[in-house]
């Protein structure tokens, strides 16, 4: 696979995360997200807010690793394991704020698909890189004759 395709794919899952952590849950807070949270918490608005603002922050995180390309491997099923607890926690406890659960199922197939593809394929171009240890290695011990004297 092309690594300037990877590198795309990456990009769309970055902005996948930054839109709906930043926009939707810091900058310009959605009102269904913030009715799934306080329904899904039984707490007051306010509490439901500042957490909302707390997974905002943490989904936009994840957007910055993404788009890094360190880790990829993980940060890739890291997001895959995400998307499908804070689905099945918004299903089961969100007291039926969300509508149509198995299109939400059905919508976030192609990011998973992707996330996917970025932990099999590896990050593709302009990944970050972690610089590699070197090894010292040691010269053989030289042995000296022992002298008896």
């Amino acid at each position: 696979m092309s690594p300037k395709f990877v590198f795309a794919i990456r990009c769309v899952l970055a902005l996948i995360w930054l839109y709906n952590g930043l926009w939707l849950k810091i900058l310009h807070v959605d009102p269904h997200h913030l009715e799934i949270v306080q329904a899904v918490l039984q707490a007051s608005i306010n509490q439901a807010s500042d957490f909302l603002n707390l997974i905002g922050l943490l989904e936009t995180l994840l957007a910055i690793g993404i788009l890094s390309g360190l880790f990829h491997r993980f940060v890739n099923y890291f997001q895959v394991v995400i998307l499908v607890v804070m689905n099945s926690i918004g299903i089961i406890s969100g007291e039926g704020t969300i509508a149509d659960p198995a299109g939400l199922l059905i919508m976030n197939l192609p990011t998973i698909m992707c996330a996917i593809i970025i932990a099999r394929y590896g990050p593709g171009a302009w990944a970050l890189r972690l610089p590699q240890r070197k090894e010292k290695i040691s010269e053989p011990v030289k042995e000296t004759a022992s002298t008896n004297g």
